[in-house]
C-alpha cells in the first residue's frame, strides 16, 4: 500500500515545484504585455503633446485636424503664427495686405486636404509660408530663434534659396525656380545634410561652409555657391 502511494507523492510534489515556476512566467509575461502596451501608447503621447496654435478641440477643416494629428505640421503651424505674429506688431506693417496674404495662404493650405499626397502637401505649405515670411518682412528675417533664412545659392543650373526650420527633427525647404521640396536632417560625418525620399524620387541638400552640394531626381549632383548679401 506504501507503495503504490509513492508514484502519487513524487508528482503532488512535482506539481507544487512546477506552480512557482508558471506563475513567474505569467508574471513575466504580463510585465513584458505591459511594456509593449506602454510603448505603444508612447508615440500618441508625443503626437498629442505637440499642439498647434489653434485649438484642435474646435476644429472642423480637414486640414486642421490632419495638422493637429502630426507633431511635424503642428511644429510648423506655430512657427508660421509666431512669425506672423512679429510681423504684425513692427512698425510701419500694412496689416490689411498682411491680412489678405495670410490668407490667400490658409486658402492654399485647407485645399492640400483634398490632394493625393496631403502630408506632403501640407508640409510645403508651412514651410514655404515660413521662407516668404521671413524673405518679405526683415522684422521676421532678423529672428533666428527657430528658423533662419532664406538663404540665397547660386547653382549652375540657375539659383535656389534654402530656409533652415529647428526643431526635434530639422527641416530645409529648398525652392528653385517654381518647384520646393521639404528635406529632413540625416546624419553626417562633416556639415548638414538633408534628405527626402519624396514621390518623384530622392533629393539631397548638403552644406558645407559656403557651398551646397544639391541632388535632385534624375540629375546629377550640383555644387551650389553662397550668394553673400
Amino acid at each position: 500500500m506504501f507503495k503504490s502511494l509513492i508514484p502519487i507523492l513524487a508528482v503532488a510534489a512535482l506539481m507544487t515545484a512546477c506552480a512557482p515556476s508558471q506563475k513567474a512566467e505569467a508574471q513575466s509575461s504580463a510585465a513584458a504585455a505591459s511594456e509593449q502596451a506602454s510603448a505603444a501608447v508612447q508615440p500618441l503621447a508625443q503626437a498629442a503633446a505637440a499642439t498647434p496654435s489653434f485649438n484642435c478641440q474646435k476644429a472642423t477643416l480637414k486640414a486642421e485636424i490632419m495638422v493637429c494629428g502630426n507633431a511635424e505640421l503642428a511644429r510648423l503651424d506655430v512657427e508660421v503664427t509666431r512669425l506672423y505674429g512679429l510681423i504684425s506688431k513692427a512698425p510701419g506693417i500694412d496689416r490689411v495686405a498682411l491680412q489678405r496674404l495670410q490668407g490667400g495662404w490658409l486658402d492654399k493650405r485647407n485645399a492640400c486636404a483634398t490632394t493625393d499626397n496631403s502630408e506632403t502637401c501640407l508640409l510645403n505649405a508651412y514651410a514655404g509660408r515660413i521662407s516668404d515670411l521671413r524673405a518679405g518682412y526683415p522684422v521676421a528675417r532678423n529672428d533666428t530663434a527657430v528658423s533662419i533664412g532664406p538663404i540665397g545659392w547660386h547653382c549652375p543650373a540657375g539659383d535656389m534659396t534654402s530656409t533652415f526650420i529647428n526643431g526635434a527633427s530639422s527641416l530645409v525647404y529648398v525652392r528653385w525656380g517654381d518647384k520646393s521640396a521639404v528635406l529632413t536632417q540625416a546624419m553626417s560625418a562633416s556639415g548638414a545634410r538633408y534628405a527626402a525620399d519624396l514621390p518623384d524620387g530622392a533629393y539631397e541638400f548638403w552644406n558645407k561652409g559656403d557651398e551646397v552640394m544639391w541632388t535632385v531626381p534624375g540629375k546629377g549632383m550640383v555644387v551650389c555657391e553662397e550668394i553673400k548679401p
